[in-house]
């Protein structure tokens, strides 16, 4: 009986094993060719534009909304403010839209594209709970690190990076600049930019133990703080800080019911986004800003869609559409008959490692199990082995399809029982 088991285990393993890797192995033959859609809204036309690739040749395509197809100079001619650099070179520049001149400058003044992935929200991602606060006011054209980093508890406590130890007299004076303005320790979460390459330092934004937000910088060596003024009622999930040089908005705050507002500089104004079906947790989102409109572009793996508005945020146009990347295609479908599910090492948003099942379509899969399981029931009465003892062998292939079926090929049968 031990034997038994012990084999009925390594069948088991070896269905595992292949469900996991059998799935990246077919994505490597069989590798995907379709990319994903990037979609505009054009001034030029006052609709919407996209552009996709497809199959294997590389084709790209570029069309509008109506399925009017174009160049590649024609359709980066309908998106001007993304492609101003290409205008200045074919002498387009200034541009005349909407009754209003644009040149080069006026253009470059009101670019900027603000991005947020669900990979980047806290619990997508694991990191270091060490913040290092950099000097906001450094006297020259650069930022650069300081020799020590803070985290999160009962105070703001400051390590110094070069002698790995409690920095008390900073520890202090910042748990202390906190607690004056209302700060309630212990706190909750830490949100910001961890870099020098950026057009300034906004510092760093802290959640207190009831839930109020507080923006922190480190200005001319002093604590500098300030409470955050929040509507009633919402509670910060998530701040991406985007630290850009038009210094209109300090990035983006998610809401824990997945609401997204865009965070002022200054006033620290909360500018909700209609964004309706949006998903922080599955979906990439893009705002790209010009001269003319603000446009919310966001997307999962399949659909993908856009909210057009004027610089006031009021929404004018919408459009939603399945992305080429969604079509299933032929050695899709014939994975799906094959196997019954996949697993992955890890979540698609997620950057954290967790075996995830991938169920495929019933019929399909249903079809998959019935072949694999013909083919293992002759297999193994070739090998002399009666219905009977071949029982829990075909009960594996019909929970796992193909992964089952080869398992019950590569592993020797107990010859006790054979007959």
């Amino acid at each position: 009986m031990t034997a038994r088991l012990a084999r009925w285990s390594l069948l088991l393993l070896i269905v595992l094993v292949l469900a996991v890797w059998l799935p990246q192995l077919w994505n490597l033959v069989f590798e995907y060719r379709y990319g994903k859609t990037k979609l505009f809204y054009s001034p030029v036309r006052e609709d919407f534009v996209y552009t996709e690739l497809l199959g294997e040749g590389h084709d790209f395509i570029y069309r509008d909304r109506a399925g009017s197809d174009y160049t590649r100079e024609e359709f980066e001619a309908l998106i001007p403010f993304i492609y101003y650099k290409n205008m200045e070179l074919w002498g387009r520049l200034p541009l005349e839209l909407a009754g209003q001149r644009f040149d080069k400058a006026a253009i470059r003044a009101e670019r900027q594209v603000m991005a947020l992935d669900p990979v980047e929200l806290p619990s997508h991602a694991p990191r270091v709970e060490l913040f290092p606060l950099l000097e906001s006011n450094p006297g020259r054209a650069r930022l650069r690190f300081p020799e020590n980093a803070f985290r999160g508890g009962e105070r703001l406590e400051f390590i110094d990076s070069d002698a790995n130890r409690l920095d008390p007299e900073l520890t202090e004076r910042y748990s202390e600049a906190l607690a004056e303005q209302g700060f309630r320790f212990p706190l909750q979460a830490i949100f910001g930019r961890v870099s020098i390459l950026k057009a300034f330092d906004a510092g760093y934004f802290l959640v207190d133990a009831v839930g109020d937000l507080f923006h922190v910088k480190r200005l001319d060596g002093e604590p500098w703080v300030n409470p955050v003024p929040l509507p009633e009622g919402l509670e910060v999930r998530h701040i991406k800080v985007a630290e850009n040089q038009r210094r209109e908005f300090l990035g983006f705050l998610v809401a824990k019911d997945g609401s997204l507002y865009l965070l002022g500089d200054g006033d620290y104004g909360l500018i909700p986004l209609p964004l309706p079906g949006y998903d922080p947790d599955r979906m990439e989102l893009k705002i790209i800003f010009n001269p003319l409109y603000r446009t919310a572009i966001y997307s999962d793996r399949e659909q993908i869609h856009a909210v057009a508005m004027d610089r006031d945020f009021e929404v004018i146009a919408r459009y939603q559409r399945t992305m080429a990347m969604a079509r299933p295609r032929l050695v899709d479908r014939l994975w799906e008959t094959l196997t019954p599910y996949g697993l992955s090492l890890r979540e698609p948003e997620s950057r954290y490692v967790a075996l995830s099942p991938r169920l495929h379509p019933a019929p399909g899969a249903a079809i998959g199990i019935g072949l694999s399981l013909i083919l293992a029931y002759l297999f193994l009465r070739r090998r002399g082995q009666s219905l009977r003892a071949s029982a829990v062998d075909l009960i594996i292939v019909a929970l796992s399809g193909l992964y089952g079926l080869i398992a019950v090929l590569v592993l020797p049968p107990d010859r006790r029982t054979a007959g």
